[in-house]
């Protein structure tokens, strides 16, 4: 007897094609799997260094704010040309490296890196409003990690 091969006798087992199908569609949902974990550790490995940068930007104005505060306005110059808040009696002040981006305090002769990362602006002036209030406006922008941040804060030194 001789059998005739029809499609009833080929159910089991699967075709090349039904495998390379399979392959494929594994493959890919491999590649997308492993995608998923480095997008997200790119992700927050930039947050990570933008809240950083966010506070550092921020630990400094704390600082400049306690250090203007008691000063009175006579002991203020934010007029210097060379980028620096300078606070007398005691001679301290901020200075801003623009070579190199730095930003610096300075007491008793002895420099200390307040901002490490590209600062590219620092400006302090002096505003005085409509009904007589003076003010000392600071301006810090900070560039690290691709990514900018840009603080502002209002001191009002004692009289």
């Amino acid at each position: 007897m001789n059998e005739v091969w029809s499609v009833k006798n080929r159910t089991s087992g699967f075709t090349l094609v039904e495998l390379m199908v399979v392959v494929l569609l594994v493959g890919l949902v491999v590649l997308v799997a492993t995608q998923i974990p480095l997008f997200t550790l790119s992700s927050w490995t930039k947050g990570s260094e933008r809240l950083k940068m966010q506070r550092d930007a921020h630990l400094f104005m704390i600082k400049i704010q306690r250090e203007l505060r008691p000063s009175s306005f006579s002991q203020i110059n934010t007029l210097d040309p060379n980028y620096q808040l300078i606070i007398q009696p005691d001679n301290r002040f901020f200075w801003w490296d623009e070579v190199n981006d730095k930003l610096y305090y300075q007491k008793a002769g002895k420099d200390e890196l307040v901002i490490d990362g590209k600062v590219t602006q620092f400006e302090a002036t002096e505003v005085t409003s409509a009904d007589g209030t003076r003010t000392i406006n600071i301006t810090l922008t900070l560039l690290r990690g691709g990514g900018e941040t840009t603080l502002t804060t209002a001191v009002k030194p004692r009289n």
